[in-house]
């Protein structure tokens, strides 16, 4: 019985082994092809494929069909020389020195030209804009229910798939429809709390959203009310010209009063010298002769 029991184990070890190994081989045995969903234009980016098959050949198709290059995985050499290279018996890689608009879309490995089912990968080209944000307005200073237009200038921009513009002012997206690589877009609304705040960019391409630095406007500041303002400075005006004549009027009576007290002064003093007789020296009388 312990005979038997022994053997009946050492078969489920066996059986547990060779499903390990089964189930390895399997990994080993997947093709892969990979390469970056989103490349900037005239960027650098390598797409490696790893695949086994009977044939050990392996050539990279553009999204146009045509071949970019070849490799044979059994002698280490790849056609053309420098863009693509042989890194072991199953995998190689293929170098873009530069990204071009052509280079987005579909990218396939294969073993063959007939092959049906093509190991593929996509990959999204995208340039980001250059852009600038204006106002025939001044921003700094703007109040609740003010009418702002604000015109956003993109220039060199590009995406191979749909792309997305998007004005944040405040805590308000507004999406900006143009389809050409430069355009003027004006949008035009009216003054909320919810706009006051930074002003922004973001160019989405395909999955990939970026924010984008613009020049010009970068934030809607709030202002006073220009009633108050007005108001205030009426009032302000007329404060500083009731004090301008109390100045005057103030000024005019001091000299009315300093030359009052001269003359009532000058008065006192020449009746003093009428009422006192001259001092006259003393006559001598002279003798009888």
């Amino acid at each position: 019985m312990s005979v038997l029991h022994r053997s009946s184990r050492c078969d489920g070890y066996m059986r547990s082994f060779i499903l390990i190994s089964l189930l390895m081989k399997t990994v080993k045995c997947t093709p892969s092809f990979r390469c970056p969903e989103v490349v900037e234009l005239g960027s650098s980016v390598n797409l490696t494929c790893c695949r086994e098959s009977s044939r050990n050949v392996t050539s990279y198709l553009t999204p146009g069909g045509r071949t970019a290059a070849m490799c044979n995985l059994s002698d280490g050499g790849c056609i053309p020389p420098g863009k693509a290279s042989v890194i072991n018996n199953t995998c190689s890689v293929l170098t873009i020195p530069s990204v071009l608009p052509s280079h987005g879309g579909d990218w396939k490995c294969v073993n063959d030209t007939n092959n049906l089912r093509p190991e593929t990968c996509h990959m999204t080209v995208v340039k980001i804009p250059t852009c600038n944000i204006t106002s025939d307005t001044n921003t700094s200073s703007l109040n609740e229910g003010d009418k702002l237009t604000l015109t956003v200038s993109l220039s060199r921009r590009y995406c191979s798939e749909s792309s997305l513009v998007v004005l944040t002012t405040g805590r308000i997206s507004t999406t900006l429809i143009n389809e050409t690589t430069q355009f003027n877009e004006t949008t035009q609304f009216n003054m909320t709390s919810s706009h006051f705040g930074e002003v922004g960019l973001i160019y989405s391409c395909s999955s990939s959203s970026r924010n984008v630095s613009c020049g010009g406007i970068h934030k809607l500041a709030e202002g006073t009310d220009m009633p108050t303002s007005s108001t205030q400075s009426a009032v302000t005006s007329s404060s500083d010209g009731a004090s301008t004549v109390g100045i005057a009027v103030g000024i005019a009576v001091g000299i009315a009063t300093v030359v009052i007290a001269i003359v009532i002064v000058y008065r006192r003093c020449k009746r003093q010298n009428i009422g006192t007789p001259e001092e006259r020296p003393e006559e001598i009388p002279l003798a009888n002769i």
